[in-house]
């Protein structure tokens, strides 16, 4: 059977035997893009493990975290330390006031007006240091001051007891356990002791804060 042109020319359009134009790419050029890709992911892989080995990822992951790490607080030293609690100086020495008896009751011949009172402040002191020379201390150091604005000087002269604190000389790594006396104003309020070490003051609270 024969066809006509008419027919050829129709049966070459309907079945797409001719070459159409298109904007699809080579698949020699889709694989050279795929190999790089690749090989650029390969390469990144390898210069994290890289780190990891050297130490430098920890170094890496180490700034990454700091930027959302806080920063430890530094302890204020001007402010008063609670009863009960240690206040460094920076000396060394760590200073506790664990116990205030308020008024001291004194037996004998000691006779005081009855606007005044004794009071008794036991300190505990260890010397956090772990070597070096034993660290000073004396009564001269520590006096008691209340919201009546008078200033206390330890160990009043009509009255002692065994274990008050006169001198000690504490060593590295010891503890060490005195009592200081003072004769205060029986109504003054708000009692804090002041230690002072070289140039600096610590103060302590000698009452509970409520």
């Amino acid at each position: 059977m024969s066809l006509s042109k008419e027919s050829r020319y129709r049966n070459i359009v309907t079945t797409g035997d001719f070459s159409r134009g298109g904007s699809s790419l080579p698949l020699g050029l889709l694989g050279a893009v795929a190999v790089f890709a690749l090989i650029l992911c390969c390469a990144c892989a390898g210069l994290l493990i890289g780190l990891q080995f050297s130490g430098g990822g920890a170094v890496i992951m180490q700034k990454a975290s700091s930027t959302f790490a806080q920063a430890t607080p530094t302890p204020d030293k001007t402010a008063p330390v609670p009863l009960k609690k240690p206040g460094l100086a920076d000396n060394g020495l760590e200073l506790t006031v664990t116990e205030v008896q308020r008024p001291l009751k004194v037996e004998g011949g000691v006779k005081l007006p009855p606007d005044q009172q004794f009071i008794l402040v036991t300190v505990q002191i260890r010397n956090t240091k772990k070597s070096g020379a034993p660290i000073k201390v004396t009564a001269a150091d520590f006096k008691v001051k209340g919201d009546g604005g008078l200033t206390y000087d330890p160990n009043p002269k009509s009255v002692t007891i065994p274990g008050i604190l006169a001198e000690a000389n504490i060593a590295p790594g010891k503890d060490w356990e005195g009592e200081l006396i003072y004769q205060i104003a029986a109504d003054d309020s708000g009692l804090k002791l002041y230690w002072k070490v070289g140039s600096a003051t610590r103060i302590f609270l000698l009452e509970q804060v409520k």
